[in-house]
């Protein structure tokens, strides 16, 4: 999978989660399942993962893909002034059979949602994720683990990255898995 397809996907998953999420109703019905707390180029962040009961989903869930198994973690600021802000998303592959080691990683950062935001998924940014724990059993499980990364901005989803505007990001993250369908 290309960065830009892996690039376009995020996206996707950030909107539509965040439209999910945006109306009262479904801000009323969502439950933190999860933490990440992170420096963003000198800040502060903390955010939580989330579970829909109602809909079955989660902004913190693992898929599979034949031999591949991919984990994307989407914390979400409880003060933020919107649901699509202050967005930040990890997301890495397993391989069946490996020990836990996480590969092909992407960390990404949407302080005003869909615009002005920042990604690893191309040169010269490079994310790292290392798992403490990952256990999955059935249609949950649980990861927890730390992360690194360069990320460069990006003025909208079809705009080029800008390799002259990069932030620096470290993190933990701690949280309950979902199995997508």
């Amino acid at each position: 999978m290309s960065s830009s397809q892996r690039a376009f996907g995020r996206f996707a998953c950030t909107f539509f989660t965040a439209l999910f999420l945006s109306g009262a109703a479904w801000a009323q019905t969502t439950v933190p399942i999860g933490t990440v707390e992170a420096t963003i180029d000198g800040a502060s962040y903390r955010g939580e993962t989330l579970h829909v009961p109602s809909e079955g989903t989660a902004t913190a869930e693992v898929r599979d893909f034949g031999p591949l198994r991919m984990v994307d973690i989407q914390a979400h600021d409880p003060d933020a002034a919107s649901i699509m802000r202050g967005v930040l998303s990890v997301e890495f592959g397993l391989i069946s059979g490996a020990d836990a080691s996480a590969t092909d990683a992407s960390v990404s950062y949407f302080p005003e949602g869909m615009r002005n935001f920042y990604v690893s998924d191309e040169e010269p940014a490079h994310a790292s994720v290392t798992l403490e724990t990952l256990h999955i059993d059935g249609a949950q499980g649980n990861a927890r683990g730390t992360f690194s990364s360069l990320l460069c901005k990006r003025e909208g989803m079809m705009s080029k990255i800008d390799t002259e505007d990069c932030i620096t990001v470290e993190g933990t993250f701690d949280t309950v898995l979902h199995l997508a369908d």
